[in-house]
């Protein structure tokens, strides 16, 4: 896969994450027919492509390839394992008063500076 169809797949199948992160309506379809909802989000699945959905596991740094290499391999295997990885969530703390500082000033947050933007 070139550079461009590399790129293309990437924000399409993120798109379908986020998708069925934020609406449960997508949640739904996901379970139900996850051809369609990967079809409304611009990924064409042969017909008759099996598609096996593994769902909350945590996100890895091959993730993305790993996703790419089974869409390419759907011509091979007539199968998908579609990944939709678990939501990172981040933990609530209060702010002592410096850090609320900090961040209003904008200079950030110490716990913050790893979160990937």
């Amino acid at each position: 896969m070139e550079e461009a169809e590399r790129s293309d797949f990437a924000a399409r199948y993120h798109a379908v994450v986020a998708a069925t992160w934020s609406d449960p309506d997508k949640e739904r379809m996901l379970l139900r027919d996850p051809a369609a909802l990967l079809a409304e989000h611009g990924i064409g699945v042969p017909t008759g492509t099996v598609i096996e959905v593994v769902r909350d596991r945590p996100v890895t740094s091959d993730a993305l390839d790993s996703q790419i290499r089974a869409w390419e391999a759907i011509a091979d295997g007539g199968a998908l394992r579609l990944l939709i990885p678990h939501p990172e969530r981040f933990e609530a703390t209060d702010l002592t008063e410096e850090e609320l500082d900090s961040l209003v000033a904008g200079l950030g947050h110490p716990a913050l500076s790893d979160v990937p933007r």
